[in-house]
């Protein structure tokens, strides 16, 4: 498979994890921030639509954060038609924010990933359902119709994940592929349930006034990873304080927002241009309302430690499922060593 084919693919599916409403045609590159020259120097990439769930990065850049732990940092968004990891792995970015499962399956197919740091520390994804609907548990969606967006990426992966969660097979469910349109599919009855996430396609349902439920998957024994901060190995290797810096800033920054949570909005505002009206402003604090917890975890504090254990079981996961091609060391494609320090000998004691 060609190096192109897979980014695209890939972007495909970590926009369906990170701002799944936002999946549209977009323009070129944007990018802020002084030119990535030097040796402190650190492009970060995001994906290409401008969203409040990458407020971290934005007011980490805004309010200096990155500048007092060392670097100067440039926020690029990648163009609609460029892969995730293509600037990566081109060495026109650093790090970039990016679904672990989609790494996973990057590294399976010969791309020098590793991620150096946890962004969102809970699983997003849920089964939604209709308020009024039968299905009450993961085990009731046997004999029902699961839409998702396709057979790739990380709402794919959760789907699969769900129907082993509720001791079904593949062939206990139907899977359509419906493209981006679940909320639609699911109002107007075309599929039982959909596979999305809490902080964005749950939210926008209820803002269109879709009366649903959501059935979580559990935290606990998923073995799947969202958003991470991922770069490539051989990057972190040459800039360990650079890494460190990026991580320990952009969690400082989660901290932050939860403790004031209208320095995301302020900083979001300076990218997404949509943030003028009330509607989109109320929009987007839904959306910041439901990623907070995300970003915090159980802790209720940030710190880019990752749950290691997490990412070993989702590597077996992804293997199993037939999705990996190749093989994956855990211990290559997940790192603490450039996490806080601190957090980390605590998390280990």
């Amino acid at each position: 498979m060609k190096l192109s084919t897979i980014g695209r693919g890939l972007a495909l599916g970590a926009c369906a994890s990170l701002v799944l409403s936002a999946c549209v045609a977009g323009s070129n590159a944007g990018q802020s921030g002084s030119s990535a020259t030097g040796d402190a120097d650190v492009t970060i990439g995001l994906t290409y639509i401008p969203n409040v769930q990458f407020a971290p990065v934005y007011v980490a850049d805004a309010q200096g954060l990155y500048n007092d732990a060392g670097v100067t940092a440039t926020v690029r968004h990648h163009g609609s038609d460029e892969g995730l990891f293509t600037a990566l792995l081109a060495g026109q970015e650093d790090v970039v924010i990016a679904s672990g499962d989609e790494a996973v399956v990057a590294a399976s197919q010969g791309l020098d990933l590793v991620s150096i740091g946890q962004y969102y520390a809970s699983y997003p994804g849920a089964v939604i359902v209709p308020a009024d609907s039968p299905i009450a548990t993961l085990a009731d969606l046997k004999g029902k119709t699961i839409g998702i967006p396709g057979e790739y990426g990380s709402s794919y992966y959760a789907t699969l994940a769900a129907i082993k969660a509720g001791g079904l097979q593949t062939s206990d469910v139907t899977i359509s592929s419906i493209g981006y349109t679940q909320q639609a599919a699911l109002a107007a009855g075309q599929v039982d349930a959909v596979v999305g996430f809490t902080n964005n396609d749950a939210v926008q349902m209820r803002l269109a006034g879709l009366d649903i439920r959501e059935i979580p998957l559990d935290d606990g024994s998923t073995p799947l990873v969202a958003a991470s901060i991922v770069t490539t190995r051989e990057w972190a290797q040459a800039h360990p304080q650079q890494a460190r810096a990026v991580v320990s800033a952009t969690a400082s920054a989660m901290n932050a927002i939860a403790e004031n949570p209208q320095v995301a909005l302020d900083a979001t505002a300076q990218w997404d241009t949509t943030l003028t009206d009330e509607t989109s402003l109320g929009a987007a604090n839904a959306v910041l309302a439901a990623t907070v917890p995300l970003w915090l975890g159980d802790d209720a504090r940030s710190d880019g430690v990752q749950d290691l254990a997490t990412w070993s079981s989702m590597v077996s996961f992804l293997s199993s499922i037939g999705v990996l091609e190749g093989d994956v060391d855990p211990s290559a494609i997940v790192t603490n060593e450039y996490a806080d320090a601190g957090a980390q000998a605590s998390s280990q004691s």
